[in-house]
């Protein structure tokens, strides 16, 4: 007989009894904060204990020697009280960090969980920015010796492109990226996508 699902708040519960004792009382009181903010939130069980509204609107998680609130849009946030201090060069998220010791301001806590669903009631959407990967110099330089392979690899798509890419950057040592880049601009010499020679 399967298992019956358990209910986030169990789920919850369990996790925050399996904490160390600095910890726990921290959390729990994050957890006493977020749900009592706004009537409209629902706790729930993602990689994590997650308050939604909307969207997500905010979760916590414990570490070894810190604790951390995530407003999964805080980018759209004011953050009038300078209260984000960790993941604030995410592209959509900023959180803040709790060191052993730290308390929640309780007061600047509930606002901060409000105005984050109130950003999502007016249709906050993570939607990516388009970007393009950085070409490694090295890799660059090898394919201006070489116009034609030049030619070839900037007028790949940038899916394309990013697997060249990272076929470079993922080499661990010099000699294995050295290789790499060999084989990318032979490749593009070639007029060669990546994996074509898996193709039939």
């Amino acid at each position: 007989m399967p298992a019956a699902i358990k209910p986030a708040t169990s789920n919850v519960s369990e996790y925050l009894e399996s904490l160390p004792e600095w910890s726990r009382a921290l959390c729990s009181a994050l957890r006493r904060i977020i749900l009592a903010a706004d009537p409209s939130l629902t706790e729930e069980w993602k990689w994590g204990p997650h308050y939604s509204a909307n969207g997500m609107v905010c979760g916590w998680s414990a570490f070894q020697k810190h604790v951390k609130v995530t407003f999964f849009n805080g980018s759209a946030m004011a953050d009038a009280a300078g209260l984000f201090n960790h993941c604030t060069d995410n592209e959509f998220s900023r959180s803040i960090r709790f060191n052993p010791g730290d308390a929640p301001d309780e007061k600047l806590l509930t606002a901060y969980v409000r105005e984050s669903v109130a950003v999502n009631k007016k249709g906050f959407k993570r939607v990516l920015a388009p970007r393009e990967d950085a070409v490694p110099a090295e890799l660059l330089e090898a394919l201006k010796k070489d116009k034609g392979a030049l030619a070839f690899f900037e007028a790949l798509t940038p899916g394309y492109k990013r697997e060249y890419i990272g076929l470079v950057t993922t080499a661990r040592q010099e000699k294995t990226r050295l290789a790499r880049i060999e084989k990318v601009v032979a490749a593009c010499a070639a007029g060669r996508k990546p994996n074509d020679q898996y193709k039939k």
